[in-house]
């Protein structure tokens, strides 16, 4: 026999079903997120990375036409086809993460990059890619490598900290090691070719001088006692040599005389370059860059700031410099002119 229940116990019932609604909601919450956190999804996509040139340490700048390479801190090979950018980082295998000095190009599209640690890395795909040729992991041997140049007369030259020299005949790809008297455990941080001798420059004033292709070295006269930092072959076959506190010197006898340049300031300079007209740039402390239009006789303000270091720079064809060092990448126009669009 059915019975109705009474007002009381039906109201009871009817609230004793509606206070369990909200642990069942609850309940089905936290089964949906279970089944949502351990189903097969794509994952979310990442931003592209993004290389900021201006925030990262630059040493070394070279060109191959449009592509521009850019060489610095904790093993970062930066490349653009503009200037402006966008800079991209290179991939460089395996990635020690120690501080790149210079990067140049020595044939087309086959570029080195030498470093910290005896670190030299080399790429044959115009910057793209770059592979290990050379490093020391014995922290007690190895050295900074603080410049590359070549190829002269076939041969390619890495230099640096303590005298060390080392030299490849095969484009980089191996690399023997040189001694020498003259060097002795002196800083070495230059090099050119004046076609019918090397010249070395380095710490303490020194110049030294191949006849030979490399094989033997004879220190020069000394003419200053500060370092040089860097070294340039003019357009007239001449040789401009650079270091601290402005000091520039150019000879036109292949290092046997050499005439000091008038400079505007007495600050150190770590980079230069050429331009196609011979025009000689010259970058350095404060971010100082110098320019020449006589030769190196005479170089005259291009533009200065405060503080930070430029340690090399590249003459772009717009007449504009791109200048690189402490303050990352930037490009630069003439204190004397307007400027033409340059941008960070």
């Amino acid at each position: 026999m059915n019975q109705t229940l009474s007002a009381p116990v039906k109201a009871q019932r009817d609230k004793a079903s509606n206070s369990g609604w909200p642990a069942a909601v609850f309940t089905g919450m936290v089964l949906g997120a279970a089944l949502y956190a351990f189903s097969p999804r794509p994952a979310a996509p990442f931003p592209a990375t993004q290389v900021y040139p201006d925030r990262v340490l630059i040493n070394g700048l070279a060109e191959n036409g449009k592509r521009l390479l850019a060489a610095g801190e904790q093993g970062h090979i930066l490349v653009a086809d503009d200037p402006k950018g966008p800079w991209r980082d290179a991939a460089v295998s395996p990635q020690r993460g120690a501080t790149f000095t210079q990067v140049h190009y020595i044939g087309d599209n086959v570029a080195l990059a030498v470093g910290h640690d005896d670190w030299i890395v080399r790429s044959e795909d115009n910057g793209q890619t770059w592979k290990e040729v050379s490093y020391n992991e014995d922290a007690d041997q190895a050295a900074p490598l603080f410049g590359v140049a070549g190829p002269y007369d076939g041969k390619v030259y890495a230099f640096g900290a303590f005298g060390t020299l080392m030299v490849s005949a095969d484009l980089g790809k191996t690399w023997q090691s040189q001694k020498s008297d003259a060097i002795g455990d002196k800083h070495l941080y230059g090099m050119l070719d004046g076609g019918s001798a090397l010249l070395l420059v380095g710490e303490q004033g020194l110049m030294l001088k191949s006849t030979d292709g490399g094989a033997n070295w004879q220190a020069l006269k000394q003419i200053y006692k500060g370092s040089f930092f860097g070294a340039l072959e003019l357009p007239d076959k001449g040789w401009l040599a650079y270091g601290m506190r402005g000091h520039v010197f150019v000879s036109h006898d292949a290092g046997d005389t050499w005439k000091e340049s008038a400079t505007p300031a007495p600050l150190s300079i770590f980079g230069g370059a050429l331009r196609a007209d011979g025009r000689i740039f010259l970058a350095g402390a404060q971010r100082t860059v110098l320019e020449s239009d006589d030769g190196g006789a005479h170089f005259k303000l291009y533009a200065q700031g405060e503080r930070q270091t430029l340690a090399a720079v590249l003459p772009l064809a717009d007449g504009q410099v791109l200048v690189a060092g402490e303050p990352g990448l930037s490009i630069q126009h003439s204190e004397a002119a307007p400027a033409a669009g340059g941008a960070k």
